[in-house]
């Protein structure tokens, strides 16, 4: 399947979902395809996908990262993933990811985030940071953090 034709399904349920709610601009939605985080505001749209409700320590958790520039201009995103624990305190950091959109059109990117084996079991949150983003070279948006909860089993006794 086409990138294109995998978002634009993505969006089309992912809107009649948002549209049934009135939730603030980041949302978590449960789709058939599973979970989905989304933020949309100032002509961007972020959608992030592959995420499962519950892990093993010592999984990995593989993302993917879209987003839909819905501007006239060219856009700049740095993207910013962690998994928080107790008092909202990283426990896992990633690398940031950077994604270049041309106008009106969508960039991906794959992440994986490696769950250590000694996390201890529990409830945990994975955010992905949106700071301002850069529309043609100046600093643009209000930035959003798109959060959803995911639970920890303990890791297998492999």
């Amino acid at each position: 399947m086409s990138r294109r034709a995998w978002f634009a399904g993505l969006v089309s349920g992912a809107g009649l979902l948002a549209a049934a709610c009135s939730s603030p601009a980041s949302q978590v939605l449960d789709t058939p395809e599973g979970r989905v985080l989304q933020y949309e505001g100032d002509d961007l749209l972020v959608l992030v996908t592959g995420l499962e409700p519950t892990y093993r320590a010592g999984d990995r958790l593989h993302l993917n990262l879209l987003v839909n520039n819905q501007s006239a201009g060219f856009v700049q995103v740095k993207l910013r993933t962690k998994l928080l624990g107790r008092a909202d305190q990283p426990v896992v950091q990633v690398d940031p990811v950077l994604l270049d959109v041309k106008s009106d059109d969508a960039t991906n990117a794959d992440q994986d985030v490696v769950l250590p084996r000694e996390l201890v079991a529990g409830d945990y949150t994975l955010s992905v940071e949106v700071p301002p983003w850069k529309l043609d070279g100046r600093e643009f948006g209000g930035g959003a953090t798109l959060r959803a909860p995911v639970r920890l089993e303990p890791a297998s006794s492999q």
